[in-house]
């Protein structure tokens, strides 16, 4: 195994296709080749008895990308000697996606390297020239070999490598964190040395460096008052230790704020040490009991079912009440998601819109007047990319396909802000 020497700061960069189909790889017409598949992960145990991979679990592929790029920048430098800076190009050089996903006695799936699109005469200049987007760094390769024998190492010896660098160690807290404690990726499924990657290697990873690392919140905590200056809500768990948490919108702020002493779950990210205390909370959201009260969307449902005909022009119908019940239904899962409460407008036609802010995303999930579907639509204002899901609003992983539509446009652990 390669050594650990130290690397410098962490930059983000991935990408992921939103959709993928589950099949037989010999069925798969379009399956590549072995000796151009990158990597091959076979997830068991769990849900993955069902031969298929979630959706909620393909963040952890995107975090695996990202986690490669930076050894394999650490690994450029070590190479290069006295070389501070990767080359203009070398990020960009590498991207796999997910070719297909095989059945079986668990999940299989294939990651080919894939190409990036040609730089356009308009783009050249800003320092990515064709040759620079043909090279094949071998670093990327090496970085593949060392994250699986890191892995490796841990699993058999229970202990993380005294030259273990400190800034990889956070990178771990993304890779892995939609395992479950009865489930494993078996890195390198097929090849010579497969190495297994479960929550105890991960967690035993992170640790090594860090004093808590990053897992999910789903509990119920109490409301306790806040400070209204700096946006902030305290909470109380259920053995009266204190936590704060920041709203991602003054509407959701205020609702808590002004709920004391009322018990509520709370949903998302937090910070937990080797011990599995929960330390901090990083992300997360209320939700309300169903006798409690209203979640933070119903006042705004409330005030467009009494918008009339006709405030549109003078020909559009009023929002259908099918539409709204139907938005209920849809927002009440997205209640449940590490993501924040978007804005809600009625639109001509009698449905109705939810619309959330991310960076230079603009993202909205539409429902019709007859609220069967739901359209899920994302726009990038800087790049124009563009990003379309459809699913029938009674579709049991309608939250999963949801989720992964708001990942993509999700950097470096930042979530989903409500509309401006």
């Amino acid at each position: 195994m390669p050594g650990f020497p130290a690397f410098g700061s962490l930059a983000f960069g991935c990408f992921f296709p939103l959709h993928f189909s589950v099949t037989e790889a010999s069925r798969q017409p379009n399956a590549p080749p072995a000796d151009e598949t990158f990597a091959c992960f076979r997830f068991a145990g769990g849900r993955f008895d069902s031969h298929a991979i979630p959706l909620e679990v393909l963040p952890d592929l995107a975090a695996y990308r990202k986690l490669v790029v930076e050894v394999a920048k650490m690994l450029f430098r070590q190479r290069m000697g006295t070389r501070v800076r990767v080359p203009k190009g070398f990020e960009d050089s590498f991207h796999i996606g997910l070719a297909h996903v095989e059945g079986g006695s668990s999940a299989v799936a294939t990651m080919p390297r894939i190409a990036k699109a040609h730089a356009t005469e308009a783009q050249q200049p800003l320092g990515f020239s064709a040759q620079q987007q043909s090279l094949v760094y071998p670093d990327f390769e090496d970085a593949r070999r060392y994250i699986d024998s890191l892995i490796g190492s841990v699993g058999k010896n229970g202990q993380v490598p005294p030259e273990f660098p400190v800034e990889l160690a956070g990178l771990f807290n993304t890779f892995g964190q939609g395992l479950q404690d009865d489930e494993f990726i078996e890195m390198g499924y097929g090849g010579d040395f497969p190495v297994r990657y479960d929550t105890f290697i991960r967690k035993k990873i992170v640790l090594s460096r860090e004093t808590t690392y990053e897992n999910t919140v789903d509990g119920q905590f109490i409301l306790n008052g806040g400070v209204v200056g700096l946006g902030v809500i305290h909470v109380l768990d259920l053995n009266g230790n204190a936590f704060d948490f920041q709203p991602p919108t003054e509407f959701e702020f205020e609702k808590a704020y002004n709920r004391p002493n009322e018990p509520v779950r709370l949903v998302g990210n937090g910070l937990y040490d080797r011990n599995e205390r929960l330390r901090r909370l990083v992300a997360v959201n209320v939700v309300y009991s169903d006798g409690g009260t209203t979640q933070p969307f119903e006042a705004r449902l409330q005030e467009i079912s009494s918008t009339g005909a006709g405030w549109y022009d003078d020909e559009n119908p009023a929002p259908s009440a099918a539409g709204i019940a139907a938005m209920r239904q849809f927002l009440e899962g997205v209640s449940s998601q590490p993501v924040a409460q978007p804005y809600l407008y009625p639109l001509p036609h009698g449905g109705i819109v939810a619309e959330w802010s991310l960076g230079p995303w603009e993202a909205s999930a539409e429902i019709d007047a007859n609220g069967l579907s739901v359209a899920l639509h994302a726009i990038n204002a800087e790049t124009l990319e563009e990003i379309y899901v459809s699913d029938e609003l009674q579709n049991p992983s309608l939250m999963s396909q949801f989720m992964v539509f708001m990942n993509a446009m999700v950097a470096d652990g930042e979530q989903p802000n409500a509309g401006q």
